[in-house]
């Protein structure tokens, strides 16, 4: 990539100030620890700043404060926002994934009743069921798999091994990794004279605008009506989201999650790594489920749970307070009963030692 200077990172920004060298130039990004010459950092907060006579970058982009003086061999730009700018900086070194001059390759097979939009990238091997419509500028990449009558938004991007079943319908502008599969059967079962009997999944599946799955991730279908990933979520890896799932928009789940069916979660709704949501559970807006939490039932609006089964942060925390006292509490009832004990002896006239 062509190399830049300070000042054009800094008008790229369009904010911020220069300390040092405008002209100083940079071909890449690197962690503070091991960013050297030649490459940009990040130092996000002021508590990190101590770390900053060990950082060897030639550019460091710091929060807006005073009295900093860069070293000869660095240049800071000062923003008001670390994090607003890091994503700016990095869009510059980010190379998509792909190549558009593919085009749409010969060794992948298109069925003749498919419909694709301008510009659309399949790569070899993909394949293209009957019905199914690719719209513009869309990427497909190898061994992809889309079933009869599936819909990809304009502009998404479907890596390696994906497999779409029939009918599920991807937004404009979505990210799906690799080996991600949408649209399984749902875990629908019957219980007849001790036999499991599954219940056909008819339902479908409706991933929104501008979201991101995470590899081998899996969203199931419905047994009826829809699955539904709301606009702007984004999933980590390795999450399960089950049949007839509602998820709102710009939600986050990090890895190992797992959503059982029928579950309602609102707008905004954050879990952390292996957090779960049994049946029918319904998580309000902005909730936060933290790592591992196990909820059992529904979640208030803007609540914060914690544990299995989950409840609210701050009990979760007294809780674990007494848990660490737990061995010496033991030890108190212990002494205590003795004593009592003791006292009793003492009462019937036969004192436990005499």
């Amino acid at each position: 990539m062509t190399e830049l200077t300070a000042a054009q990172l800094r008008e790229a920004l369009g904010k911020g100030e220069i300390l040092g060298d405008p002209l100083r130039k940079i071909r890449g990004v690197a962690p503070p620890q091991e960013a050297g010459e030649g490459y940009l950092t990040f130092i996000f907060a002021k508590k990190w700043l101590k770390a900053l006579p060990s950082v060897k970058a030639s550019v460091v982009v710091l929060p807006s404060l005073e009295g900093l003086h860069p070293p000869s061999y660095a240049t800071y730009i000062l923003v008001d926002d670390v994090g607003e700018a890091m994503i700016k900086i990095l869009s510059f070194f980010f190379e998509p994934p792909f190549s558009r001059e593919v085009g749409v390759s010969p060794l992948a097979f298109v069925s003749p009743k498919a419909s694709l939009g301008d510009g659309v990238v399949i790569y070899p091997f993909a394949f293209v069921d009957d019905g199914t419509v690719v719209e513009e500028g869309a990427v497909i990449m190898s061994h992809v798999y889309l079933g009869k009558g599936a819909r990809i938004g304009a502009r998404s991007v479907l890596f390696p091994s994906v497999v779409v079943y029939p009918g599920v319908e991807v937004g404009e502008e979505t990210v799906v990794h690799a080996g991600a599969v949408l649209g399984a059967d749902g875990f629908g079962y019957g219980d007849h004279q001790g036999r499991r009997l599954k219940i056909p999944q008819v339902g479908g599946v409706k991933i929104g605008r501008d979201v991101e799955i995470g590899a081998n991730t899996c969203v199931d279908r419905a047994t009826m009506g829809f699955t539904i990933v709301g606009d702007g979520t984004k999933i980590d890896n390795l999450v399960q989201v089950g049949h007839n799932v509602k998820i709102g928009k710009d939600c986050a789940f990090a890895g190992q999650v797992g959503i059982s069916g029928s579950v309602e979660v609102g707008d905004g709704v954050l879990m952390g790594g292996q957090a779960g949501v049994a049946d029918h559970a319904k998580v309000g807006d902005r909730a936060i489920l933290t790592a591992k939490a196990g909820v059992m039932g529904n979640v208030p609006p803007g609540a914060v749970m914690t544990g299995a089964p989950a409840m609210p942060h701050t009990a979760w925390m007294k809780a674990q307070v007494l848990f660490m006292k737990l061995p010496q509490l033991v030890e108190r009832i212990k002494s205590l009963e003795e004593s009592l004990e003791e006292l009793k002896g003492g009462r019937n006239g036969h004192p436990k030692d005499s």
